[in-house]
């Protein structure tokens, strides 16, 4: 027998992976990963820890009158991305 095959099946080893291929689009899970972990959710707008993370830290830095106005519009855009 060659080595690479079962001697029960005759089969390659890589026939399971081979037959679960096709399936794969089956046991994909969604790309929208986020909607299992909202943290909070108003008024139909779920927010997740990390966009909330955001608008403290711009809360924070508004009551601290940081005059760095491109530190805000780039953590503008990354919470609206």
């Amino acid at each position: 027998m060659l080595p690479f095959y079962n001697k029960k099946t005759l089969s390659s080893p890589f026939s399971e992976f081979n037959s679960n291929f096709g399936n794969l689009e089956d046991t994909k899970k969604p790309n929208n990963l986020k909607d299992e972990n909202s943290f909070f959710e108003l008024f139909g707008l779920k927010l997740y820890l990390d966009d909330i993370l955001l608008i403290g830290l711009l809360f924070f830095l508004y009551q601290e009158k940081v005059k760095d106005d491109e530190l805000f519009i780039s953590l503008i855009l990354l919470l609206l991305s």
